[in-house]
């Protein structure tokens, strides 16, 4: 079965003699054998010319010829980095020579007059030497730009200079390109080879802290503009909110660590400028200048007002428009991811308050965790305000068509009476229920004229009197029944609220049941 080639191996032929020239174009089929003749020379001059311009895998090649021979044109190659591999062509009075082009490395030789067959297995064997090689050849690229690019990497996070990758890595400049790949549900794989179809003057290329990573070399502003542009549009077809991180550029190698520190601070900045394809102090200083001329200033006392009104008067417009305010507010003066989403959390615990104070409508516990832990999930300031929007158009729904029908105070008596004999507080309560104990304290005395814990020993102590009339238990007994641990705080509570101890409540209760069963 013929091997298939899929890559063809270029052939460059040297012979003073015309018809042996063009005799040796057909006397095989040469594309079928995986080989493609690119030129012809007539003397090693011309040879070594030709082998110049046209760098063939092959040289077919007579000894014999004017001006320079073959033997000369092997050797001269051989010194000037210039091998291939070789095929000579010689006589049977030429085996002297063969037997010196053998010593300089040639290891394929073909007598004249060349039989078919035999050059078809010379270069069978030729073929698989190029391509051995060229897998070797490619393994140890493959292995020296991953050593390279670890170098890079290390040389990102440190100062310490590789003297060999100066050598390697001796550009007239420099720039990184990123783009965070990880939270997108991509295979960061899928990068990479956008990364390799859409960059050119890469001299390293890695992943590192989520981000992948190419060091571009000698580029103009202009082509790495075009580059840029094209890697972004193939990015976001892969996922719209991929971006591109790009640094300045340094002419320096040791100055990687600068670039480095550039992209994380222009990452970091992502956040607040969510809509821009490309981050870089370029386009970062492009939005400023458009938003040079807008005020600064921002009275955020009056602007909570404003909004409590917008939320309290169900206008949708105008609680959005509040929130984009804000959100310039924190755009223009570059507030920090973490100290955005901070404050936006205490903007929302602030309305929070502000309806449990004003109209009486408190938020679970539990849900406040929730829609908190939402606003520090989100990846933009965009999404953070979207998502804010929706909460506070409820709050005005609520607050407009407020039909509540579950009565709190009453769920606090009804957990109580049933619960009385626990270690029950209002903490426990306020976790039971999903509100806070501040405003379940609150909401309970304002209903009921008394506290909760007076509520909960009235409870407790009616439940006693109710054991002691049954007559099966000591009073200590009762205590712990009824959720007292102490029996002396028992007693103590029980005489406060009856009057009298529950050792007397009990003799009298007693000296009662007789009287009456006589």
């Amino acid at each position: 079965m013929k091997k298939e080639i899929f890559k063809m191996h270029t052939v460059l032929i040297v012979d003073d003699e015309p018809i042996v020239r063009e005799g040796l174009a057909y006397i095989v089929d040469w594309e079928a054998a995986g080989f493609k003749i690119i030129g012809t020379a007539s003397d090693g001059q011309e040879g070594i010319e030709k082998i110049k311009a046209l760098n063939p895998d092959v040289v077919l090649t007579d000894i014999q010829m004017p001006e320079m021979d073959g033997i000369e044109m092997v050797r001269y190659a051989c010194e000037h980095d210039l091998y291939r591999e070789f095929i000579i062509l010689s006589g049977h009075s030429d085996f002297a020579y063969a037997k010196e082009a053998m010593s300089l490395g040639v290891a394929h030789y073909l007598l004249k007059p060349i039989d078919e067959e035999e050059l078809l297995d010379v270069l069978a064997r030729v073929s698989e030497q190029i391509s051995l090689k060229q897998q070797q050849q490619a393994h140890l690229t493959s292995y020296q730009n991953y050593l390279d690019s670890r170098r890079v990497r290390d040389l990102l996070t440190s100062r310490n200079i590789d003297k060999e990758l100066v050598t390697r890595m001796a550009f007239d400049s420099y720039c990184l390109i990123a783009c965070e790949y990880e939270g997108y549900h991509l295979d960061n794989h899928a990068i990479e080879k956008v990364f390799e179809s859409h960059l050119t003057g890469v001299a390293a290329s890695f992943n590192h802290t989520s981000l992948r990573f190419a060091l571009i070399t000698d580029k103009s502003k202009s082509e790495l503009s075009r580059m840029t542009q094209a890697l972004s549009q193939a990015v976001q077809a892969l996922h719209p909110e991929l971006y591109i991180l790009m640094s300045d550029w340094t002419v320096e190698l040791k100055a990687l660590p600068e670039l480095y520190q550039q992209i994380k601070h222009l990452r970091n900045k992502r956040y607040i400028y969510p809509s821009l394809p490309i981050m870089s102090h370029l386009h970062l200083a492009e939005v400023a200048e458009k938003n040079r001329n807008q005020a600064v200033g921002f009275d955020k006392l009056k602007w909570k007002e404003n909004l409590l009104s917008a939320i309290q008067q169900n206008k949708k417009e105008k609680i959005r428009a509040y929130l984009n305010e804000i959100a310039y507010y924190y755009q223009k003066n570059e507030w920090r991811e973490r100290d955005i989403k901070a404050d936006i959390a205490a903007i929302f615990n602030f309305y929070c308050d502000e309806m449990e104070e004003d109209v009486d409508l408190p938020m679970k516990e539990s849900d406040k965790r929730y829609i908190i832990s939402i606003i520090l999930s989100e990846r933009s300031l965009q999404q953070t305000f979207e998502f804010l929007n929706e909460i506070f158009i409820d709050f005005s729904r609520i607050l407009v068509n407020q039909q509540d029908k579950f009565d709190l105070v009453e769920e606090m008596k009804r957990y109580t009476n049933k619960y009385y004999h626990l270690n029950l507080t209002l903490q426990e309560l306020g976790k039971e229920l999903n509100y806070s104990h501040s405003y379940l304290g609150k909401k309970f005395r304002n209903e009921v004229q008394m506290s909760y814990r007076m509520y909960l020993d009235q409870v407790r102590i009616d439940a006693a009197k109710q054991l002691i009339q049954e007559d099966k238990y000591l009073i200590y007994e009762i205590a712990e029944k009824v959720g007292y641990a102490n029996s002396d705080y028992f007693s103590k509570k029980f005489k406060t609220l009856v009057g009298k101890s529950p050792g007397s409540f009990q003799r009298e209760w007693q000296a009662s049941r007789k009287k009456d069963s006589v």
